[in-house]
């Protein structure tokens, strides 16, 4: 048997490989400590001084005022108010502004039903913050304590939304939430105008959380929201309410919506819609899409009223003029496509302003192939198809158009009579801007101007976005506009005594689940301005899916009527002599 023996120089060994083992377990729990203390001190810094932070200071919210919203007429400077604020007050002590504590309690008690005794109990308390003493006063309550004028008291507004009006102009309107947050609407898309900027106290604590005497309190109030003033007109908007809620009842119509815009300025002067809600009441709502507004959110197939738009990149570009005319049958076939009129019979010999008459889909689709697929979306783009108008309301739809270089012959056809194209009413209002206002279109807007709480108005003026058509062409499609109404479908859109130019539109209900149109289901609108001589107002009026009647002539051409005629009244405009000569001459046979 073979022993081996230990000798000194292994003993050696064993004890510095302990050593160094003792060396390297202290080393990794000195860098694990040092990692820890690093990631604590450099890493975190941050999040240890905020926790650090919190824990010494409370930091009470001070909620601002928000601003209202108004409307006014043109008949006076007075302001209606369609949204305001129902104002109560809390009322604060500051302890360390207040000079003479028994006075401050003996002259705020009463007024505040708080005996004296308790007020001054809590200041005797050496306490930086003290919460509200009383919370919903009154005006009358606050104005008292105001008047007082005494170092240390604060008054702070607690609002809620109330509206003197009802649930006028609800859609365009929108709402705040039980947050304070805008929703929908001119509330959801100027909430940080409207809301302003929170204020605070500071105060500090000790480490048992108690509230402890310094002298750095701070004290930020807060900085009220600005008041809107619209460009809606009182008037007219009353008018447009009851007139669309009438139509829709009348036709048993899924929904309807009309829009008013000034030509000239592109400022809204109402935009109604059926069915609403009250804004104080939107937690009653079932159906949340009552809330958006149909006339800037819900992008539909326009039919025949977009072949205005089409009509005009053909003139403009010198494709075809007004007096171009040529034969048509009944229907036309484009690659695989048959393209018929809604009357499925021929028109004959027909020119470019009586294919606007007749509503001639055969004689828009020969007319954009004359035009080009270039020319033609080099306009819709002009006109602003496809991208949102800006408008001040949420939830604005840009629309959709097929991209140029994915359209085949078959979509530029069915696009020349408004049909594989999706477009809003607001889209509509601004395209024939350019029209009413010979050639150059205007920026659609509902905010007239701005103000703050010390009185300073800011004016939002008018945008002319540039001159999409020329002067000439502008003027000879007010001419077959007002030929459309006084001898095409748009006879009931009429005003006794005015020019009114104007064309209807029905369009089949595209189906929501698959590819196709549902069966005997339309929307009806109708798009047009006057008088023609001087526009005041361009109209956009439409109603889903009528079940009395399928044609726009029907449902919404008498909208525009009814209303251009009541604004006609409101304005008191005289009649037109180009009218009376109009109606001399067809009495003599001279024109049809």
């Amino acid at each position: 048997m073979i022993r081996f023996q230990r000798t000194r120089i292994d003993e050696q060994i064993d004890i510095k490989a302990r050593i160094s083992f003792v060396f390297i377990i202290v080393f990794v729990l000195f860098s694990i400590i040092g990692f820890r203390l690093f990631q604590k001190q450099i890493i975190q810094n941050r999040h240890y001084s905020d926790m650090a932070y919190n824990q010494r200071y409370k930091e009470e919210k001070i909620l601002p005022s928000r601003g209202e919203i108004l409307i006014g007429d043109i008949y006076s400077d007075k302001k209606f108010p369609l949204v305001t604020n129902k104002t109560f007050w809390s009322v604060m002590i500051i302890p360390n502004q207040v000079i003479n504590a028994e006075e401050l309690a003996t002259k705020l008690g009463p007024i505040i039903d708080v005996s004296p005794e308790y007020i001054i109990k809590l200041l005797s308390e050496n306490k930086v913050y003290i919460p509200p003493l009383k919370k919903k006063l009154s005006d009358d309550v606050g104005k008292k304590i105001e008047e007082l004028d005494l170092p240390g008291i604060v008054l702070i507004p607690e609002t809620h939304r109330d509206y003197p009006e009802g649930s006028m102009g609800a859609k365009f309107l929108g709402f705040v939430d039980h947050q304070g947050e805008g929703k929908y609407g001119v509330e959801g898309y100027l909430d940080s105008v409207l809301k302003g900027e929170q204020g605070k106290i500071i105060s500090e604590r000790d480490i048992l959380g108690r509230q402890i005497i310094v002298a750095d309190s701070k004290l930020v109030l807060p900085k009220n929201g600005k008041d809107v003033v619209l460009t809606i007109d009182h008037i007219i908007q009353y008018m447009a309410e009851d007139i669309i809620s009438r139509a829709v009842q009348r036709h048993s119509a899924d929904s309807g919506s009309v829009l008013v815009m000034d030509p000239k300025s592109g400022g809204i002067l109402a935009l109604a819609e059926w069915p609403t809600y009250d804004p104080a009441k939107y937690t009653e709502a079932t159906d949340y899409s009552v809330f958006q507004c149909m006339a800037t959110s819900d992008a539909y197939e326009p039919g025949s009223v977009f072949k205005v738009m089409a009509m005009a990149a053909g003139i403009d570009s010198g494709a075809v003029t007004p007096e171009t005319g040529e034969y048509f049958e009944a229907n036309i076939k484009v690659q695989d496509a048959v393209i018929w009129n809604s009357q499925k019979s021929a028109y004959g010999y027909e020119t470019m302003t009586q294919v606007l008459e007749n509503s001639d889909n055969v004689g828009m689709v020969w007319m954009i192939q004359r035009t080009g697929k270039d020319k033609f979306y080099e306009y819709v783009d002009n006109f602003g198809f496809g991208k949102r108008t800006g408008v001040e309301i949420e939830g604005e739809s840009p629309g959709f158009i097929r991209e140029k270089e994915d359209a085949i012959p078959v979509d530029l056809a069915t696009m020349s009579f408004g049909q594989g194209i999706n477009t809003t009413m607001i889209q509509l209002a601004q395209s024939m801007s350019a029209i009413a206002n010979g050639g150059l279109m205007v920026q659609p807007h509902i905010v007239k101007e701005y103000i703050d709480k010390n009185g300073n108005v800011q004016k939002v003026e008018p945008k002319v976005l540039g001159r999409v058509l020329s002067e000439k062409t502008a003027k000879e499609l007010t001419e077959m506009l007002i030929s459309v109404a006084e001898r095409g479908h748009g006879k009931q859109a009429r005003v006794k005594g005015y020019r009114i130019g104007g064309k209807t539109g029905t369009a089949q209900v595209p189906k929501k689940d698959s590819y196709g149109y549902e069966t005997n289901k339309y929307n009806g609108s109708f798009i047009g301005f006057g008088p023609t001589d001087d526009p005041l107002f361009i109209i956009v009026s439409r109603i889903n899916v009528p079940k009395d009647v399928i044609w726009a002539e029907s449902t919404a051409a008498p909208i525009f009527g009814e209303l251009a005629s009541g604004i006609i009244n409101y304005y008191q405009l005289q009649p037109d002599e180009a009218w009376k000569e109009e109606q001399i001459k067809r009495e003599k046979g001279q024109i049809k």
